[in-house]
């Protein structure tokens, strides 16, 4: 007698060979153009309310918040890979 092989209860679907090289090419290239369009709205709000002057330079206090805000949002941005279908 042979035993049949048998198949799992649950078949998972193989995963994506590049879905890592997409991940970093797409934050790339959407990282690049948030750095462009912040870059872009500091120096146009800087000459329009400075009658062409370069800005002051930026407070401590300023960047401190913004560093803040920037790790929220990688925060944010890392939660989205978190399998919401197990507990924890």
């Amino acid at each position: 007698m042979t035993d049949k092989p048998t198949l799992p209860a649950e078949t998972t679907p193989a995963p994506r060979r590049n879905w890592k090289t997409s991940a970093y090419v797409i934050g790339s290239l959407l990282g690049a153009l948030l750095g462009f369009l912040s870059a872009h709205f500091y120096t146009r709000s800087a000459e329009e309310n400075n009658n062409g002057q370069p800005p002051k330079p930026i407070s401590t206090a300023d960047l401190f918040r913004l560093s803040l805000a920037a790790i929220a949002l990688l925060r944010q941005i890392s939660d989205l890979g978190v399998n919401r279908n197990t507990r924890r």
